[in-house]
């Protein structure tokens, strides 16, 4: 059979149909998270300074730690459930039911202790309003239904939805950003873009799935939380180190330092996003076709190995284009890359290897251990060596996850 033969009788295969149409789906949206941070960024950082945009980089740090707590780890045992059971009408309605139902007990309880700390620890004082109306962004997060596009393997749903936002957002700090005063601007346009893109997912989701809410018993919604906590202890637990050190860079350091250093981090975010668009779309993939872990794994490395290492050698013409200039710039960002690249590899044998093959409590226990050693040594390297201290607490830890995820990897494969 001639090569030309091959490609058309694979691509005349449904899977990988599904597989390219999500691929190129998400790959819009990547283009687009590589382009717009290049726009606004630069803008930003003149317009608001490094001072206020870090007050914004601190509310963020915050809020997210709640959104790991929403989010529950159901990106990826929900959509693990919807993906076995997308023809089940019944069983969809059931699963979006139920989820829905957890996800919304568990922002009442963050909103709950989230709205005494933001009024009463003083030094979130002076930018409150800030924190507030970050609260938006954590409703429409908590509430958008990400996790059963990636089930019923529509990403390009995903893909309009969130380039609305973005959009949106992009639009927005043109028109109505145009001095630090402004900063409150930024979490506002965030928080709206969010709530109406959420509505109107539901409401697609609805329509074009015929999958309706009903209400569900009390022990389906314990049921639900008790069987997702081992996933939620490991999407939770690299906060302890992850969104700490951003907290701890803006509380011990000050707001300009948080304001650089998220800076800097936002631009690296580029290959987080990147593996997180690739872990998306063969995660549901995988699951259902657990052999072709293999090929997948060579070139996926391969490819993202590529990608650090661009990102390494222009940095410095990246960090100069958007206005990112202090004296350890230089460092974060290689240490931060080298980090983007760790964990890329975790993703590889942990969410698409072990995690599919059932091994929760094994992910679960390597990324609380990282995750506590990085949370123990944040602060020390932070005090002594400043921002280059954070950035390489969060290359070292995310080092360890991904050598003891590949470890297991080993093990089980035998």
């Amino acid at each position: 059979m001639s090569r030309l033969a091959v490609v058309k009788k694979a691509l005349s295969n449904k899977d990988v149909k599904q597989l390219i149409e999500n691929f190129f789906s998400l790959a819009v949206l990547k283009v687009f998270n590589l382009i717009l941070p290049f726009v606004t960024l630069p803008y930003l950082i003149k317009t608001l300074g490094f001072e206020q945009y870090g007050a914004i980089v601190l509310a963020m740090a915050l809020m997210q730690y709640f959104q790991a707590v929403t989010d529950y780890g159901f990106n990826l045992s929900a959509t693990r459930d919807i993906a076995k059971h997308r023809h089940s009408q019944q069983q969809l309605s059931y699963i979006y039911s139920k989820v829905m139902s957890a996800k919304v007990f568990l922002l009442a309880i963050s909103l709950i202790i989230l709205l005494p700390v933001i009024f009463l620890v003083p030094q979130f004082q002076q930018d409150k309003s800030i924190y507030c109306l970050m609260l938006l962004v954590l409703v429409g997060h908590t509430l958008f239904p990400e996790w059963f596009f990636r089930g019923v393997e529509k990403m390009r749903y995903i893909t309009v939805l969130d380039l609305s936002i973005k959009l949106f957002f992009t639009a927005g700090v043109f028109l109505f950003i145009h001095k630090p005063e402004d900063y409150w601007v930024y979490p506002l346009l965030n928080g709206v873009g969010y709530l109406v893109v959420m509505f109107v997912a539901h409401r697609l989701v609805r329509k074009h799935f015929s999958v309706k809410f009903r209400i569900v018993k009390k022990q389906a919604i314990r049921t639900t939380l008790r069987n997702g906590f081992p996933l939620f202890v490991n999407q939770f637990m690299p906060n302890l180190f992850n969104n700490t050190t951003n907290f701890l860079v803006g509380m011990v350091l000050g707001k300009s330092a948080a304001g650089a250093f998220g800076a800097t981090r936002q631009v690296v975010q580029l290959v987080t996003v990147l593996n997180s668009v690739t872990t998306t779309v063969f995660f549901p993939y995988l699951a259902r076709k657990a052999d072709r872990f293999a090929i997948y794994s060579k070139i996926y490395i391969s490819y993202i190995s590529a990608v650090v290492l661009i990102f390494i050698l222009i940095h410095n013409f990246l960090l100069s284009f958007l206005r990112i200039n202090y004296q350890a710039a230089s460092n974060v960002f290689i240490a931060l890359a080298l980090g983007a690249w760790f964990i890329s590899i975790y993703s590889v044998f942990s969410t698409n290897y072990l995690i599919v093959r059932g091994y929760y409590r094994a992910v679960a226990k390597m990324t609380v251990v990282s995750s506590i050693i990085g949370f123990l040594s944040s602060y020390p390297l932070i005090l002594i060596f400043g921002v280059s201290g954070g950035a390489f607490n969060i290359m070292m830890t995310q080092g360890l996850m991904s050598v003891l995820a590949y470890l297991k990897y080993r093990k089980v494969r035998g």
